[in-house]
């Protein structure tokens, strides 16, 4: 029952609703339109979209246009015109604006008979990309897990990790602005060219066997367009085989900067944890991105190192101390005239120079060293000291190798210039049962080569043996005066350190910078004695206790020695 009454009540309604006036008789008609916008505009050369302001009736609009692309400025054709409903204008799609003043107007007129003009300005486009770049730096980022609290998140200069991109950093960018599409976006010319050095850098390190250009060459070299899309901010550049490479655009308004970025395949499931090599990793693996930053300015480097040097017979690699500016280079012993050694290969830091180049001659005959200047492109200027050392036959250096310890002994004078006097060689441990542990000690002098003064030098190690100690020059027989002999029989240093050799004269420089002046005394092609003279202190015999072990020990040994064989 209910719903038949609901039925008879919209009848009712209805019938009524037809006998009376019309109630959207108000909305025919154009009295309701009372709207003068113009919602957007595009004009012959127009760049960008076009900014509209309306304050009641101050309307004014603002074009940026490419000069250049306008035929005739004082009738600049109307390419496209968006109105609000039911409002006209005679300056429609096809009809044309004279700029000549750099403004003109376009009159509105609402649906209802309502006319707004609207001051329109013609302002000419400086596109944020148009014009000459250079590389400020060219960047990765890389996620090293950093969802998880213990990962982390780097950005790190590539150049840093591929020495072969350097050359890039002196490429040049242009960007030429030709005109708009029909959204006003930007494009143009691309060019991307090899600065003085006259070659493009490679994502690429040979000496590691890595080539990552496939992954990091986003922006292309040599000729092209380009198109900035200002609704996604991307900058599409177009290559001379037609490939598209869309970069993000970031602009840097405080540097005038502008940065073009590229996503790169993120690849955190084949890291390498048993390598853990980091740096090939990051690029390989754990990069998300790589971009360029551009800057305006040219920027001149300011690296001044040496990279490498090679000379002629020169054997293995040379050893660069960057921090202090030194290189070391070994040559053959074969006569060299040490006065002119001549050049074979050089490389210096990207954009510096050298005053010396390949096939000039360094003169070493001055302490075996020489000097090289290298300048950086911004004009620094660093001092390179060239060491030079000759490669010697370890065989003809008595002293190289491993060597066992067979016996620490010492020479006692018990007042031989008397009638009733003697002498004794004695094994010091029998008088100090500590230095024993020492005897399972190998002693290594491993040969580098021949320093500025012409003598053999190299590193020197006393390692301890299966015991793990070294020995110990101190006395457990409680009825001694004095039990630390340390500072009398330390004459061998342990540990590590270095040595040269000089006619029979060994002086080793332990770790912590002391020198330890020993006598070489060749017994036979495999056994060897490192002595050293002890200071004698016959005049402190005590005649009361008559204590010899103590007394040669203390005060009557005038010798030490290590007897060493070889391994």
């Amino acid at each position: 029952m209910k719903k038949i009454l609901n039925i008879y009540l919209i009848v009712a309604t209805l019938l009524a609703v037809g006998c009376t006036d019309d109630p959207f008789e108000d909305l025919e008609g154009t009295g309701w339109q009372k709207e003068r916008n113009i919602n957007s505009i595009l004009v012959e050369g127009q760049i960008g979209t076009a900014v509209i302001e309306r304050d009641f009736d101050d309307a004014q609009i603002t074009i940026y246009a490419k000069y250049g692309n306008i035929a005739d400025i004082s009738k600049v054709k109307i390419k496209n015109l968006d109105l609000s409903y039911g409002s006209t204008t005679l300056n429609g799609v096809g009809t044309t604006l004279d700029f000549t003043s750099g403004t003109s107007s376009i009159s509105v007129v609402s649906g209802s008979g309502e006319t707004l003009t609207w001051k329109v300005s013609l302002l000419p486009f400086s596109s944020d990309l148009e014009g000459t770049w250079y590389i400020r730096e060219i960047g990765l980022y890389a996620d090293m897990w950093s969802w998880e609290s213990w990962g982390w998140e780097k950005y790190e200069l590539i150049t840093n990790y591929l020495p072969e991109l350097s050359p890039e950093l002196d490429d040049v960018f242009t960007f030429t602005v030709e005109g708009a599409d029909e959204n006003g976006n930007p494009f143009g010319d691309y060019e991307h060219i090899s600065g003085n050095d006259g070659g493009y850098g490679s994502f690429s390190d040979a000496a590691q066997g890595w080539d990552f250009n496939d992954r990091f060459r986003n922006i292309p070299t040599g000729t092209g367009t380009w198109l900035r899309d200002f609704e996604r901010n991307v900058v599409i550049i177009t290559d001379a085989d037609k490939v598209e490479h869309e970069l993000s655009l970031e602009l840097f308004a405080e540097s005038g900067e502008v940065s073009l970025k590229s996503d790169v395949d993120y690849y955190s499931e084949l890291f390498d944890w048993d390598v853990q090599a980091w740096t090939y990793e990051e690029l390989a693996h754990m990069s998300k991105s790589m971009w360029y930053k551009l800057t305006r300015n040219k920027v001149l480097q300011t690296g001044n190192d040496i990279a490498s040097l090679t000379v002629i017979d020169q054997v293995g690699d040379a050893v660069i101390d960057a921090d202090n500016k030194e290189v070391t280079v070994v040559i053959e012993d074969n006569g060299a005239d040490l006065t002119a050694i001549e050049i074979t290969g050089l490389n210096v830091s990207y954009g510096a120079n050298a005053n010396r180049a390949v096939g000039d001659r360094l003169d070493f005959s001055n302490g075996y060293t020489s000097l090289i200047t290298v300048s950086s492109e911004a004009g620094e200027s660093s001092t390179w000291t060239i060491n030079l050392q000759i490669d010697i036959d370890v065989s003809d250096v008595s002293i190289a190798g491993t060597w066992t310890i067979g016996e620490i002994g010492i020479y006692s004078d018990l007042f031989t210039w008397e009638s009733w006097g003697w002498e004794k060689n004695e094994l010091l441990d029998n008088y100090l049962p500590n230095a024993a542990a020492e005897l399972d000690n190998t002693i290594t002098f491993s040969v580098e080569g021949v320093n500025s003064d012409g003598l053999p030098y190299g590193t020197y190690e006393n390692n301890s043996g299966a015991d793990g100690v070294n020995g110990n020059f101190v006395s457990d027989d409680a009825s001694w005066p004095e039990s630390d002999f340390n500072s009398r029989y330390r004459k061998v240093p342990t540990g590590s350190g270095t040595w040269v050799l000089n006619g029979e004269t060994v002086t080793i420089t332990d770790a912590g910078g002391t020198d330890f002046v020993l006598t070489l005394e060749i017994q036979t092609e495999t056994d060897i004695a490192l002595t050293s003279e002890l200071e004698y202190l016959a005049d402190l015999f005590d005649w009361d206790t008559q204590n010899y072990s103590y007394e040669e020990t203390a005060h009557m040994s005038k010798k030490m020695w290590y007897s060493l064989t070889k391994q």
